[in-house]
């Protein structure tokens, strides 16, 4: 007999507040009073603002007007927000779903009602570990939304690092003429690491720029888009091929500087870096040095640590790199995108089903 996870129950019980075996005994009548009280009561989402990504918030009457349109109006949906994203408030207490990127993680298991929580970033770095997170509480995220835009950001950096555009500005800035030449980017080599949403759509660039595309990812499972997969393990033998790198993988316990001085080193002379990830997965003052040196040709780099980059910060000096204030992949359609995602998952909430773009507590991501 193959038994039903119980955190994937029927929409009808999923609003349930305690686990099955600790419910005291009731009668039929209670119980069907109890079913009937679940249903007549809205379904209540939680909107967690915060000012750093104000850009990417639902408007709280709309997104409650089509959440409700999801559910083909068998539920009724009340959307509640607050503006201190580390405050638990009386209407969070009484939340279904919290939708933030900031969360008050200390108050997060005094939340009785909650099962899911939907972040409106695709990254989840600034919320490890996960030891906060109770197991009933299920956390997704918005990959997806980013994908198009950052594979034309990364089109447009590889063919700028196969120019030398980095080189050439930096010589802009210094007032200084110098000639420096390139080849077509057919038949060289890029390394992508992480072939996530983003990097699988790297990928796909990278292969219609006719680069050879090599992909590193922690399953070291095929993927449509790269000539070959390897794992992080392999990447002393891949990086001496690479003419560039586009890092696109999460920020993890396990990534944390996985482009470090050793990586760095193995790459070939005049070799290019790309980072759309997070800023902690390169050693930025490793990579500094080599392209003070010469030792790499160029970097494109758009995030960093912190954020905004401050105006006194030695990267805004280093030679040959170009810094983008993380601009690569937010579109301006951003929340409509997101609103697809999150209303998928709703709806699959409310009917028991697995929700998409889960993050795995485990793995980071």
């Amino acid at each position: 007999m193959v038994r039903k996870d119980p955190r994937q129950r029927s929409g009808a019980a999923f609003a349930a507040t305690a686990p099955r075996a600790t419910r005291p005994q009731t009668t039929r009548e209670e119980r069907l009073a109890a079913k009937a009280r679940r249903w007549s009561e809205p379904i209540r989402i939680h909107l967690i603002n915060s000012s750093d990504i104000e850009s990417n918030w639902f408007v709280p009457g709309e997104l409650e007007g089509r959440a409700a349109a999801a559910l083909s109006g068998t539920r009724r949906v009340a959307v509640t927000t607050s503006d201190d994203p580390l405050t638990v408030t009386p209407a969070m207490r009484d939340a279904d779903v919290l939708v933030g990127f900031r969360l008050p993680t200390p108050g997060i298991r005094e939340l009785p009602k909650l099962r899911w929580i939907h972040l409106v970033s695709a990254g989840a770095d600034h919320l490890l570990p996960f030891d906060w997170l109770p197991p009933r509480v299920r956390l997704s995220n918005s990959s997806g939304v980013h994908a198009e835009l950052a594979g034309e950001y990364a089109c447009a950096a590889l063919l700028m690092l196969n120019a030398r555009m980095p080189v050439h500005v930096t010589n802009q800035r210094r007032g200084h003429w110098e000639q420096v030449f390139n080849d077509p980017i057919r038949g060289k080599t890029v390394v992508v690491v992480g072939l996530g949403a983003i990097g699988g759509e790297v990928a796909h660039r990278a292969r219609d720029l006719g680069l050879r595309v090599l992909g590193v990812r922690r399953s070291r499972r095929p993927h449509p888009r790269v000539d070959e997969v390897y794992g992080p393990s392999d990447l002393t033998t891949l990086l001496p091929q690479a003419a560039m790198v586009v890092v696109t993988a999460p920020l993890t316990l396990e990534t944390r500087h996985l482009i470090g001085p050793k990586e760095l080193d193995l790459l070939p002379r005049g070799a290019g870096l790309v980072n759309m990830s997070r800023a902690g997965v390169v050693d930025y003052g490793a990579l500094a040095e080599r392209l003070e040196t010469g030792a790499l040709g160029g970097a494109v780099i758009d995030v960093c640590d912190p954020e905004p980059l401050p105006s006194h910060s030695p990267l805004w000096h280093v030679r040959n790199l170009i810094i983008t204030p993380h601009i690569s992949s937010d579109p301006t359609d951003y929340v409509e995108r997101m609103s697809v995602i999150f209303l998928d998952n709703f709806v699959r909430l409310v009917d028991g089903r697995p929700l998409r773009n889960r993050v795995h507590p485990g793995r980071g991501y």
